[in-house]
């Protein structure tokens, strides 16, 4: 008995060899009672993840990542009337799953609760992708255990079951990309293929590529096929129309807002600085190797048979692990980009399971181990047990994960509500947690719904980025910061900018980049506008303008705040020299630094910036008491000339602030 017969119209599919004789497929209808055993199998095992989470968060239900959160905030300003925004009526497409937010937008019109509901529909479509995982695995081997062998491997796939508990949608996206290859592999890039490849593109930007492989895989079949072959044109024109009707509106939308045709999220953490990451490629690959060792020891015998009948099968994977690395410098959220091509190498093991069964038997003769019958039962049992090695380790990592961003980013939004004032625009890293509950209007930090900071992103990290920061936020002046001060040391460091008000900490650091945040109050360098208490009115080479200066004696030392204007860019980085000089004109003091401490240098100044330039003088402990002059210039630290005073004239390249009283 040969396995099932293919439509003659499959684009991919090439006849399939008759399986073993002792090992007849049972046909490629579902077996309701095997599949229940895979649905128990992953039933117990998310009961499983959900209990260690619980254990670790103390009885505290949540999600592991704090993007949910940006989905949840999206959702409730589309179910509340505000359009596709982060911040209410300020459209953005800064979702990359723009679909999974509409499924939520609709949650949003009975319940503003999304939480539970989110992660109700992630596990669900956890379930959806087992059950085509095990469907598409009998269609492509004929063979029940090798189905159960893939569904196996999803059912118990840590990675998989973590997404499918985490309230996002990557498991909406595994499951459309597997249920729109199982249509193509079975009817050719018809108007429903296209459609679900379509609505693919929309839970991850992703799908595209999937869909450009298919179009791709449809012109090769086409070039191939017996003449009078039809027009290609005419034979792709209707599922090019059904994906351009699916996929083409958020583009447009991203264009009407942006300018760009994708979503905020690939410009914002898309690395320029590097063609290609060797990292990122080799921290996937090794994911994917620990998800199911058995697994990928089978995968490479899969290969052939998947691209004898379903070449996308095996095109999908080896695509999207190549692609990846040249988006991205690094390995996000677990691999999470990649996690939907975990059914995919589960497919790849049971045709290369079903491969090895048809196949040894005839070149192996060992009558007395009865090969035949025992191999499918020990192929089950090894990837049962690579799958249970690697569960107590990703239900750890859902509990430890869902902890952090109870303890960081759920705690910060709870506090801004409680002690913020309406209105207040906060500047954060981590945006989700921090917008949903605290109801504030958020500015991005890494872009992700604030593309006018995207020119800040493209600065090298340290402090080339720190000084882009400091100018842009003086620009649009934020009223609080939210953020983890080792990714901006250079700003929370300096006193004159930031005030911290309040901490967060959590003991683990296994899905944020810190394990501490702050909140901080700013003290923005560049103003509109300036009263000092004493006006100077000197200018410094044909570009600098010391408006004037602010003067405090705190006891050890003397508080200087310098005003200056900038007229033209000053086309070279300048230190601000402070000196204390004695009646000889001797200095007794002085202070070298670059404006702001360097968060403003002169290299960044643009005509008409106006910038408030605070430094610190300290007494030297053994100065006597006496009356001293206070004076301040600018210089080149590369060659120490100093820039010249052009106003008052003759006043030579140091400018005399005035006296002050060292007492007794």
């Amino acid at each position: 008995m040969s396995s099932p017969k293919r439509t003659n119209n499959n684009p991919q599919n090439a006849p399939k060899a008759a399986p073993n004789e002792q090992l007849k497929s049972a046909g490629t209808r579902t077996n309701p009672r095997l599949f229940l055993l895979l649905l128990a199998a992953a039933l117990l095992a998310a009961l499983y993840f959900l209990w260690r989470e619980l254990a670790l968060t103390g009885g505290r239900f949540g999600v592991p990542l704090d993007d949910a959160y940006i989905h949840y905030q999206f959702a409730r300003n589309l179910s509340q009337g505000h359009g596709f925004s982060f911040n209410p009526g300020l459209p953005t497409p800064g979702s990359t799953a723009p679909l999974w937010t509409l499924l939520l937008g609709v949650v949003g019109l009975f319940t503003q609760e999304f939480l539970g509901p989110s992660l109700l529909l992630s596990f669900a479509f956890f379930l959806l992708t087992l059950w085509l995982t095990y469907r598409l695995a009998l269609d492509l081997t004929g063979q029940h255990w090798a189905a159960a062998l893939a569904g196996l491997g999803v059912a118990l796939a840590g990675r998989l079951l973590w997404a499918g508990l985490a309230g996002m949608e990557t498991t909406s996206f595994a499951a459309a990309s597997l249920a729109a290859v199982w249509q193509y592999r079975r009817r050719g890039l018809d108007g429903w293929a296209a459609l679900l490849f379509g609505l693919a593109a929309q839970l991850r930007p992703e799908g595209h590529a999937l869909f450009a492989l298919a179009l791709a895989g449809s012109g090769w079949h086409w070039w191939h096929s017996p003449k009078p072959r039809p027009g290609l044109p005419r034979t792709l024109l209707l599922p090019l129309a059904i994906y351009a009707l699916t996929a083409l509106p958020y583009s447009l939308f991203s264009l009407s807002t942006t300018g760009r045709p994708l979503p905020n999220t690939f410009y914002a953490k898309a690395d320029t600085t590097q063609l290609y990451s060797l990292r990122t490629l080799r921290e996937t690959l090794a994911l994917h190797w620990q998800d199911n060792y058995a697994a990928l020891l089978l995968l490479p015998f899969g290969l052939w048979p998947a691209w004898r009948r379903g070449r996308l099968l095996l095109l999908w994977p080896l695509a999207l692990w190549l692609l990846v690395p040249a988006i991205v410098a690094q390995v996000w959220h677990h691999g999470r980009y990649t996690m939907p091509l975990i059914p995919f190498q589960m497919l790849l093991a049971a045709a290369g399971a079903a491969w090895l069964v048809e196949t040894l038997p005839g070149r192996v003769h060992l009558p007395r181990l009865q090969l035949p019958r025992w191999l499918p039962a020990g192929l089950l049992l090894l990837i049962l047990l690579s799958g249970l090695a690697r569960l107590p380790y990703w239900a750890g990592m859902l509990g430890y994960n869902t902890q952090e961003i109870l303890a960081i980013d759920v705690a910060m939004g709870r506090w801004l509500a409680a002690n913020t004032r309406p209105g207040a625009v906060i500047a954060a890293d981590d945006i989700g947690a921090i917008g949903f509950l605290s109801e504030r209007p958020i500015l991005d930090l890494q872009g992700l719904v604030s593309p006018e900071l995207w020119p800040v992103l493209q600065e090298p990290l340290g402090q080339p980025r720190s000084e882009a920061y400091t100018r842009a936020l003086s620009q649009i002046q934020p009223d609080y910061l939210a953020i983890f001060p080792t990714w901006h040391y250079e700003m929370a460091a300096n006193p004159w900018l930031l005030t911290p008000i309040q901490r967060f900490w959590v003991a683990s650091h296994t899905i944020i980049f810190d394990q501490e945040a702050k909140i901080y109050t700013p003290t923005w360098p560049y103003v509109s506008a300036a009263t000092p208490q004493t006006v100077t009115n000197a200018t410094f080479g044909a570009a600098i303008d010391l408006l004037g200066y602010d003067l405090a004696n705190e006891g050890d030392s003397l508080r200087l705040t310098l005003y200056w204007r900038s007229a033209q860019p000053a086309g070279r980085s300048y230190d601000v020299f402070i000196h204390l000089l004695d009646e000889a004109g001797e200095i007794v003091a002085q202070v070298d630094e670059k404006p702001l401490a360097g968060l403003a240098p002169t290299t960044r100044w643009q005509p008409g910036d106006l910038l408030r330039d605070p430094h610190r003088l300290p007494w030297p402990a053994d100065l006597p008491p006496g009356t001293y002059r206070l004076a301040a210039g600018l210089f080149d630290r590369e060659t120490m000339a100093r820039l010249p005073l052009t106003t008052p004239a003759g006043a030579g390249d140091t400018l005399i602030l005035g006296q002050i009283t060292r007492a007794p």
